[in-house]
């Protein structure tokens, strides 16, 4: 995965190109939208545990 960092080096979220993914990771919280073939989005929300 590719990290995305904003313009004070934190980083944003981690994306993948091969598997159309982008993960985003806040304060425990973890986002992950897929990109599938037919245009559509897939959108997953879990809590990270420690």
């Amino acid at each position: 995965m590719t990290e995305i960092r904003n313009s004070q080096g934190k980083l944003v979220c981690r994306a993948d190109k091969d598997s159309k993914t982008v993960e985003i990771a806040v304060k425990g919280n973890v986002t992950v939208i897929r990109f599938t073939d037919d245009g559509k989005m897939k959108i997953e929300n879990t809590e990270r545990t420690v």
